[in-house]
């Protein structure tokens, strides 16, 4: 069996993203959100962030601030598609 050539693939953008945490809540609760309201997350504060591809977890990170005052993701570790755990379970 050939070996696909992912040369071909190189170009095709993906979506990106980092999962923070999650939290549970009742409709009261969420009902009663106003601008200052804190939703505590099932996470600690220096956990690893998962980072991503199309919903599929591929490597973890360090939330880090740009110079410019932006957030991005610096990597720790890479790991094969699916292999680390997205909601902290």
């Amino acid at each position: 069996m050939q070996q696909p050539d992912i040369e071909l693939l190189a170009d095709v953008r993906v979506s990106l993203s980092a999962f923070l945490g999650h939290a549970d809540a009742s409709i009261r609760e969420i009902l009663a959100y106003r601008p200052g309201s804190v939703v505590p997350l099932h996470v600690a504060a220096d956990a690893p962030v998962p980072l991503l591809v199309n919903g599929i977890a591929i490597a973890q990170g360090e939330i880090v601030t740009l110079e410019s005052g932006s957030l991005a993701l610096e990597i720790i570790e890479v790991s094969l598609p699916g292999e680390f755990s997205v909601n902290g379970d």
